[in-house]
């Protein structure tokens, strides 16, 4: 099997789930960050010490650490939106609990900057694993 799928179905899955349940009652940001901080340990310690030299392992450790850095953005974002509009971002994104239906939906309430932080979350998620994959020779 290869491990590099691994560890971008966990980079991928987990902070792709984290994304779209972020507001949900259940979802705590302390055990967000337990489980953020515990993938990275486990990702920085396979990285760091781990004895294989196959590229394949050091993707899968590096996939451990995406959600992490995906979940300070998230926070950043949070702390700036709420100095603006004195409110949690809006997520703008397809099938988000948080809109009405549609990719061109027409909420009132999104403002332009809803939009900019929920397009930049995508794109920290796949580009830090981009960046990570392209980094690891």
């Amino acid at each position: 099997m290869d491990n590099s799928l691994v560890g971008i179905g966990i980079a991928l899955g987990i902070s792709f789930f984290i994304l779209y349940t972020r507001k949900k009652k259940w979802m705590n940001p302390k055990i967000v960050w337990l489980i953020c901080v515990g993938l990275l340990a486990i990702g920085l310690f396979g990285f760091l010490y781990s004895k294989t030299e196959f590229r394949n392992d050091r993707i899968m450790y590096f996939g451990f650490c995406v959600p992490t850095v995906y979940w300070a953005f998230d926070r950043i974002f949070k702390r700036i939106s709420e100095n603006i509009h004195n409110r949690d971002f809006i997520l703008f994104l397809r099938y988000s609990d948080e809109i009405n239906s549609g990719f061109g939906a027409e909420n009132l309430k999104v403002k332009n900057s809803d939009k900019l932080f929920s397009f930049g979350l995508l794109i920290i998620i796949v580009g830090t694993l981009f960046i990570g994959i392209g980094i690891i020779k």
